[in-house]
């Protein structure tokens, strides 16, 4: 379920001002705002100062279990208390019941923080290894579970303004929408446009025409135009838009892939649980999922995820793979396997 800005705020404002836990669990799809209240945690415990000290950062497929677990019950050097992280808890094989055993018993002078990523870039679930409920039972016992689910739409326009305000730069909400619709609802993404506006524009408001000057006009209005008319409209219009993306590099196949997927994604969501009155974006998609139906929205889904795991495992030209797609899709034909990419 997706979360509004106060929530985050309230997350935030307890890590500042209530005792730190000695473990916690960060877990859920949206990675960014996870890592900015990881960095804030470090702050907060550590200090930049004694960093290099007193904070180890680990990766759960490469982790050795037995250093990180000693260095957990290791005292501080020059400090009250060290802070461990373990990003990518998903990818941990075989090495729970040594992480269990020490989250039922921590160490108070240690912090330990596991970062638990529940969906992959393309927004499918990930499904998390068995002895995982036995970690957060743990942790809830001793520390502290926190959820990190994507904005809602209106929120996220609002979060955007205030990054790009940050920044140095001046957006209104029309403009974080157009960004978003852009670049996506990836929070690195939209960071990496700000940043880029930032070159040409702080201290300056950014319109739409200044977007489309650093993100590319033609790739801004063409990406929109096949999102917008993608599943709708019948005919050559869609698949002209995509190969004329494709052509010109606007974006790559597999980044053209991504973006489809994210928004029948929020076409099913919306289909699923249809909130009115969250403004123009929001509207915008309900009225698309009504005309579409969850059926044939599941069948875009569908066939969007055969052209993405044919495009890493075949050497087919991918704008055929992904004409396929629109071809099939269009006709609520799902495609299945190699054998069905051509119409």
């Amino acid at each position: 379920m997706r979360k509004n800005i106060a929530y985050y705020k309230k997350v935030f404002a307890e890590i500042e001002k209530a005792d730190i836990a000695p473990v916690y669990i960060f877990k859920g799809q949206e990675r960014y705002i996870m890592e900015e209240l990881t960095s804030r945690l470090i702050e907060k415990v550590v200090g930049e100062d004694m960093e290099s000290f007193n904070l180890a950062v680990e990766y759960g497929g490469e982790v050795d279990m037995e250093i990180f677990i000693s260095t957990a019950n290791s005292f501080p050097f020059l400090g009250e208390k060290r802070i461990l992280v373990l990003k990518e808890l998903h990818k941990l094989k075989g090495k729970w019941k040594q992480l269990v055993k020490y989250t039922n018993d921590p160490v108070s002078s240690s912090v330990v923080v596991f970062l638990c990523n529940t969906h992959d870039d393309a927004g499918r679930r990930i499904k998390l290894p068995k002895d995982y409920a036995s970690l957060e039972s743990a942790v809830k016992k001793n520390g502290k579970v926190i959820q990190f689910e994507p904005l809602l739409m209106n929120d996220l326009q609002e979060y955007v303004r205030k990054k790009a305000e940050k920044s140095g730069l001046k957006i209104d909400r029309k403009t974080a929408g157009v960004l978003i619709g852009s670049v996506g609802e990836d929070l690195y993404n939209i960071q990496n446009e700000l940043d880029k506006l930032s070159l040409f524009y702080e201290k300056k408001e950014v319109t739409t025409a200044e977007l489309a000057r650093v993100i590319g006009s033609y790739r801004l209005s063409t990406v929109n135009d096949l999102l917008d008319s993608t599943g709708l409209e019948d005919g050559n219009r869609p698949i002209e838009l995509l190969s004329g993306i494709l052509k010109s590099g606007a974006e790559r196949p597999s980044v053209v892939v991504y973006l489809l997927i994210r928004h029948f994604l929020a076409l099913l969501r919306v289909r699923a649980a249809p909130k009115r009155g969250g403004g123009y974006l929001v509207e915008k998609l309900i009225r698309k999922a009504e005309r579409l139906g969850t059926k044939r929205i599941i069948i875009w889904l569908e066939n969007l995820r055969v052209a993405e795991i044919l495009m890493k495992s075949v050497s087919f030209p991918e704008i055929l793979i992904l004409e396929s797609v629109f071809v099939h899709s269009s006709r609520g034909i799902r495609i299945e396997g190699v054998n069905g990419i051509s119409p």
